[in-house]
């Protein structure tokens, strides 16, 4: 009779084992590929977008009669707004490697491969910005125009930078946007104090009569009875929403004055650029 030869229980459960754990490294090896060619992509959109804007606005140096961005004339008494740098990159080549559904500029950093251009704390310059969430980095770009009212002596700066939404639940609040936005509930005296007009990025606008901020019943009252956070003829793309209570005297007062302030749709908070300092619109002081 011949000797059958035969793989034991014991040595399959073994090879088993081993193939479960090289699926599982390959698995983790690639993820961490795809990971890193993202982040890769995604900075890369962001010097790409540092140089289109340098070129752009460089040509207005060389030819005042010349148009940037597609439609702002170099001959303007201003620069270009944020809405319009931002539609520029949005409706062209450019695509966010995290989703391509999502925008490659916006206005939240901790978006997934978002670059965020903001108006700088020198008047006629602008700030552009990304998050590295793989390496918890953020680097900032200054670029100066025409328009630029002094010079920035550090352009590029790289520092430590985590977003609070990493390890976050499902059961987090969500992340308030634009379309979202509604005047909050339970405002101070009835909504009565200062709202601005910001576009879609939340950064200030020109409005109808020059001014950037109202106050009063002149907006406010409208706003906190339907809680839309925008006016009747406002146009599309542009909301107002709420950034300071009056005072227990009636009185508004805002620091927003000039468009010193940016709007954050995310978290409900708006940002005194000129001294980084973010507020709380229901009490009107820092968080």
């Amino acid at each position: 009779m011949r000797n059958k030869k035969a793989f034991a229980l014991i040595e399959l459960l073994v090879v088993v084992a081993l193939l479960s754990i090289l699926s599982a490294v390959g698995v983790v090896t690639y993820n961490g590929y795809v990971s890193g060619a993202k982040d890769r992509s995604a900075y890369s959109n962001f010097n790409q977008i540092v140089k289109a804007m340098n070129n752009e606005l460089a040509n207005c140096r060389i030819n005042p009669g010349a148009k940037i961005f597609t439609s702002h004339s170099c001959d303007s008494n201003s620069g270009p707004e944020i809405n319009n740098i931002s539609n520029f990159f949005n409706t062209s080549n450019f695509r966010n490697p995290y989703n391509n559904n999502q925008n490659v500029v916006g206005s939240n950093l901790c978006n997934k491969g978002e670059v965020v251009v903001s108006s700088s704390s020198v008047s006629g310059s602008y700030q552009v910005q990304y998050v590295s969430q793989k390496k918890d980095l953020k680097y900032t770009n200054i670029i100066e125009s025409k328009w630029s009212t002094e010079t920035t002596d550090e352009k590029f700066k790289k520092e430590a930078y985590k977003c609070a939404s990493q390890g976050s639940t499902a059961s987090s609040k969500p992340k308030g946007s634009f379309d979202t936005y509604e005047s909050p509930t339970g405002l101070p005296r009835n909504g009565l104090g200062a709202w601005i007009q910001v576009d879609r990025d939340g950064n200030m606008t020109a409005s109808y009569s020059g001014a950037s901020v109202c106050e009063s019943s002149y907006c406010g009252s409208q706003n906190a009875a339907n809680r839309t956070g925008q006016y009747r003829w406002l146009p599309q793309g542009y909301k107002v929403v709420f950034v300071s209570p009056a005072n227990a005297s009636g009185n508004v007062s805002s620091n927003c004055a000039n468009r010193a302030c940016k709007y954050n749709f995310a978290d409900g908070t708006y940002t005194h650029i000129p001294s980084g300092i973010v507020y709380d619109p229901l009490t009107g002081k820092p968080k």
